[in-house]
């Protein structure tokens, strides 16, 4: 079910007749899962996008320090007062 799909039956659900008893309960759970499963389908999708942008990166993984390295060694090369005494 997409986002727009999953709004609009929770929409109708929440916009139903006023409930009773049973009714409530089984619509706060349906409410529920609702929730949990737009939760899911958006971190799903978040964790993919992730991949593909890591995925398309030039060169070989690097670690944060390795990367910190190559900023500072960068900053180095363009300023001549941070060079290494």
């Amino acid at each position: 079910m997409t986002s727009n799909q999953e709004a609009r039956h929770f929409d109708t659900m929440t916009t139903a007749a006023a409930p009773e008893g049973d009714n409530t309960r089984s619509r706060e759970e349906q409410e529920e899962k609702l929730i949990l499963t737009a939760w899911q389908n958006m971190s799903s999708a978040l964790q993919q996008h992730s991949l593909c942008e890591c995925s398309t990166a030039p060169g070989p993984a690097q670690s944060f320090l390795s990367k910190q390295r190559q900023s500072t060694q960068a900053k180095r090369a363009l300023s001549p007062r941070l060079q290494p005494r």
